[in-house]
């Protein structure tokens, strides 16, 4: 939820904001006045966690504002015995209570995920929505991505879900970025545990991307050990990238199998030619046999998709 501070020790109102940024909580008004908060709170559709003093709020004002919304949380703060465990324990709860569950799991949208520092969850995000002719979605707080023949939509957690809705794609792919553990990023008030939750829960096919070397291998093992612990996960598969054909490749390669059970899995071999474009017109020659990377893409889209 999205929190308000209507405080009136500015010193004591600038320790809180900081506190609460350090947490991750979404501060998106700091009240000056009444009428300032006032005017803010009547223009707000969504449901609001307001921290107030008694100073700046009296109890005559306050049940004033509980009539103008009643979907709005309001938690006093008290500046003389400040506590700041009980203050987060407080807004922890309270966006428990008030948390969303419309988030659905929608068939035409597949996300593509990577271990940390795995390269090319963009490209294949790209390719697979090129193979299916659909659209990407990426998230707008990540760094900059590479180019795509498909229709690239920015989006971030609060507008994810209208995005995906208002999307006439038949497929849509998004662009998940990286984690290693889901469940300690599901409980995360920051902005990126929240592009995940959103992501993953909505999700039908999650796409997991390994870099194939030794961290990467390292990588996966942690990544499967925290995703045998979520409820109700999405269908999951497997990509090995930037496989090799020499002895320690080979012997990557043989420790991914070893890990996984699961028979989506495939492998893309490493190539330094992704960047050039292709037309997906009729010819004589399919454009998704041109080189062995696309012939996996297609594979990957005809059997994961």
């Amino acid at each position: 939820m999205k929190i308000v501070t209507a405080i009136a020790d500015p010193d004591k109102e600038k320790y809180i904001t900081s506190l609460l940024f350090s947490q991750g909580c979404n501060i998106v008004f700091r009240a000056l006045s009444v009428i300032n908060l006032k005017k803010f709170i009547s223009n707000q559709t969504e449901p609001l966690i307001i921290l107030y003093t008694k100073r700046f709020l009296t109890n005559p004002e306050l049940q004033e504002f509980i009539k103008l919304s009643v979907k709005h949380r309001y938690v006093e703060v008290n500046l003389q015995n400040f506590s700041a465990s009980k203050l987060l324990s407080e807004i922890s709860t309270l966006e428990q209570s008030q948390k969303s569950y419309d988030i659905e799991r929608i068939s035409r949208v597949a996300a593509v995920l990577g271990t940390p520092g795995s390269p090319g969850v963009s490209t294949v995000a790209n390719f697979l929505a090129l193979y299916v002719s659909g659209e990407v979605i990426a998230a707008s707080h990540h760094n900059l991505r590479p180019k795509s023949n498909t229709k690239v939509l920015n989006s971030s957690p609060d507008t994810l879900t209208e995005d995906i809705k208002s999307s006439q794609a038949a497929k849509i792919i998004v662009d998940a970025g990286s984690t290693l553990n889901l469940t300690s990023a599901f409980s995360d008030r920051r902005l990126n545990s929240r592009w995940l939750r959103y992501v993953v829960g909505s999700c039908s096919t999650l796409f997991y991307v390994v870099k194939s070397d030794d961290f990467g291998i390292e990588y996966l093992t942690t990544f499967l050990t925290d995703f045998d612990n979520l409820i109700n996960p999405p269908k999951i598969v497997f990509i090995l990238n930037q496989q090799k054909f020499d002895r320690p490749s080979q012997e990557i390669q043989s420790k991914f199998r070893n890990l996984l059970n699961e028979p989506r899995k495939f492998f893309l071999p490493y190539t330094n030619c992704l960047s050039q474009d292709f037309s997906l017109k009729s010819s004589i020659i399919s454009p998704w046999r041109a080189n062995s990377y696309r012939k996996q893409i297609a594979k990957i889209g005809s059997q994961a998709l």
